[in-house]
């Protein structure tokens, strides 16, 4: 079984909350073989709203035949569909295959090698608009402010390179600070699940930028 420990931290997630093997098994009629990654995904934290539809969306088994594409299996999508991600057809024999990213499903580029990573950070990303305690707009913050929080935070070592730009930073596992490339600035946002760990943020990152 995958290890998704440290999304389960960070959304306080006790239980699985997932789909059933019967609903897995619509998706395999399908497509044929699933990564084991995906699949234990889908069984043990595909139901989550929160982790999975407060901003982006992971395609449920019943939507997939609205997601039909001849080279990718499409598993995600952004919120308006301006882009969608997959796994190629020739990888979905492979446990922990590569994610791709398209904007017109057409052209596609490696967006993680691995799914893990995919899953992980598209997480990260979810929780500034999931989590409890949560700035309440982004804020507009030049690249001084930004070598002020590598200096400071942690970086998470996963980031989307080719959707935005968005890198995750954060001192603990509960907490994420997500910095967006905007051209010739950046966009700041971040939240946690712990009230203290959200305060120290605050006092800190609230001081930078200006508020979008």
């Amino acid at each position: 079984m995958t290890d998704f420990t440290m999304i389960k931290k960070l959304f306080h997630i006790t239980k699985r909350n997932g789909f059933s093997h019967d609903e897995i098994q619509t998706i395999k009629n399908n497509f044929g073989e699933l990564p084991q990654v995906f699949i234990d995904y889908y069984l043990e934290l595909g139901k989550d709203e929160r982790l999975n539809h407060t901003q982006d969306s992971l395609i449920k088994p019943e939507q997939f035949q609205y997601f039909k594409h001849s080279e990718y299996l499409i598993f995600y999508c952004e919120n308006q569909r301006a882009c969608v991600w997959g796994i190629h057809r020739n990888d979905l024999s492979r446990s922990n295959p590569p994610v791709y990213m398209s904007y017109d499903e057409k052209v596609w580029k490696m967006e993680f090698e691995t799914l893990t990573d995919f899953f992980q950070a598209m997480a990260y990303l979810q929780t500034v608009f999931a989590l409890e305690y949560g700035c309440e707009s982004f804020y507009s913050i030049e690249q001084t402010d930004l070598d002020f929080i590598r200096e400071n935070f942690k970086n998470k070592g996963i980031s989307f390179r080719h959707w935005i730009g968005i890198e995750f930073y954060g001192n603990y596992d509960d907490s994420i600070i997500t910095v967006m490339n905007n051209d010739d600035s950046f966009d700041l946002i971040y939240a946690s699940s712990d009230k203290e760990h959200f305060d120290e943020m605050d006092r800190v990152l609230s001081k930078l930028g200006v508020v979008l």
